[in-house]
């Protein structure tokens, strides 16, 4: 220690305070504080075998009828273009764009041309074929006709009965009707266009009833069913109610969703095609636990679920979530009773033993609540 001599005093004196000081620090960090017996929180507490401690709470399944909120879109159930089925120039256009139409009224007229003057022919002709056909029989009947002469009298009566059936048929295609209630929506042509079949008059779209559309998703799929009724808020301020009419079998390979029709009636017409919606749909009833969204986890393999305690250990258990709300979620598929963990389930495994201790529920007032009556363990 002869060294020791050279060193100034001061500086010897500031070493052994540090070496104090640090010693004092260590024995603090390894040994444990008496004044903090929880310095690493509640999960650092162990039980009498060592283990790690949880808390949990003793949840009980109730009945609950869960709502399902979907985004969606007004469609009408009936859409069409209506479509010319012969050729002629526009004479009139009856129906324009925003007017309400009953089934059967005009939308578009062509010039009917020749065709009134080919039907007035073709019923002479028919008359004529009547009279030859009346005479064949009588004839027939007298012995001055043969059977195969009053056939063929026949045969060219019933061809001039069925030209008189195209001829009115080809006269009926110069108007356009509404095929059924609706309204005008759009309108292709106007006076003096020239059409051919095939070209576009308007589009027609149906009043009432309406279809709300919207996608439901794998997880959603079982809780819906036709029949099942719900409502529908428009972006624009309506509320309608209706009933479920369609969910489709298989479901969209972009987005594995299902399609889902609420019809809703529209005798006012105030529904639009094409109108945002929020659909509301009341779902089976079914046994379910309200819990905080703090207690789910998540298993190797993405699959949500909760912690639970049973026999002592840890267990992790799927469940489907079936509504959420500002006051927590709705699960279904958990024991009953369920002790759930409520602290330290990232901590802890599935399969492992465990201390729990059941944490006392707190009421709405802050004061503590009675501890529930089934045991944690």
């Amino acid at each position: 220690m002869s060294f020791l001599k050279n060193v100034p005093s001061s500086y010897l004196a500031a070493g052994a305070m540090l070496i104090a000081a640090t010693l004092w620090i260590l024995t603090g960090v390894f040994g444990g504080s008496e004044h903090d017996p929880e310095q690493h929180g509640p999960l650092a507490d162990r039980g009498a075998a060592g283990l790690t401690s949880v808390r949990v709470r003793t949840f009980h399944n109730e009945p609950h009828a869960a709502e399902l909120s979907l985004r969606g879109r007004t469609e009408a159930e009936l859409k069409v273009q209506i479509k010319a089925e012969t050729s002629g120039r526009v004479a009139r256009v009856p129906g324009q764009k925003g007017q309400r139409v009953k089934a059967g009224d005009p939308i578009c007229e062509l010039d009917v041309g020749a065709r009134q003057a080919q039907l007035d022919q073709a019923r002479a002709q028919l008359r004529q074929a009547k009279a030859e056909y009346d005479a064949a029989v009588a004839l027939e009947k007298k012995g001055h006709r043969s059977e195969t002469q009053t056939l063929a009298a026949q045969a060219a009566f019933e061809a001039a009965e069925a030209n008189i059936r195209a001829m009115e048929q080809q006269l009926s295609y110069t108007v356009m009707r509404a095929p059924f209630d609706g309204v005008v929506n759009n309108r292709f042509v106007q006076v003096g266009d020239y059409m051919t079949p095939g070209s576009p008059c308007a589009w027609v779209v149906g009043a009432d009833p309406f279809h709300v559309v919207g996608a439901v998703s794998e997880a959603q799929i079982g809780q819906v069913a036709p029949g099942t009724p719900g409502t529908a808020r428009m972006v624009t301020g309506e509320t309608v109610e209706g009933t479920v009419t369609f969910v489709a079998n298989a479901a969209d390979t972009a987005t594995r969703t299902f399609r889902l029709e609420l019809t809703v009636p529209n005798p006012e017409l105030k529904l639009r095609d094409g109108v945002t919606a929020e659909i509301r749909i009341k779902s089976q009833e079914m046994q379910a636990i309200r819990l905080s969204p703090a207690v789910l986890s998540l298993n190797e393999a993405g699959v949500v679920g909760v912690k639970v305690v049973e026999a002592g250990k840890v267990r992790f258990v799927p469940v489907a979530i079936v509504a959420d709300n500002k006051d927590g979620i709705w699960v279904a598929g958990l024991p009953e009773p369920a002790v759930v963990v409520t602290v330290g389930q990232e901590y802890v495994k599935d399969g492992e033993s465990v201390n729990a201790v059941e944490e006392q529920p707190v009421t709405a007032d802050g004061s503590a609540a009675p501890a529930p009556a089934s045991s944690a363990n």
